[in-house]
């Protein structure tokens, strides 16, 4: 994956400075930087929140502040994945997800 962002970046510098494109969307690079922000949070989330709740509220984040849905809706969404991930690791796949200071 390094080797071929490397071959990208080199690939872009390579071509003339008029066959670039167009300007950088400033704004769709703060949300892309805002994903990677919730997700190096979840990361560190995990010792104390446990896998379960921490990818709970990076998958409410992702869904109500990225996609900008109902909190209903995000939270739904949440518990969903939440409750797919837990009866497909623990329970049918006997694989024991990481645990946090709560138990979950």
């Amino acid at each position: 994956m390094v080797a071929l962002s490397i071959l990208l970046v080199g690939m872009c510098l390579a071509q003339p400075a008029g066959a670039r494109g167009k300007a950088v969307n400033w704004r769709e690079v703060g949300r892309a930087l805002a994903a990677w922000a919730g997700l190096a949070a979840c990361i560190g989330l995990l010792k104390i929140l446990g896998f379960l709740l921490a990818f709970g509220l990076f998958t409410f984040f992702l869904v109500a502040v990225m996609y900008r849905r109902p909190l209903g809706t995000a939270a739904a969404v949440a518990v969903g994945v939440c409750l797919g991930f837990y009866l497909l690791f623990p329970q049918a796949l006997n694989v024991t997800l990481p645990v946090g200071k709560l138990g979950f």
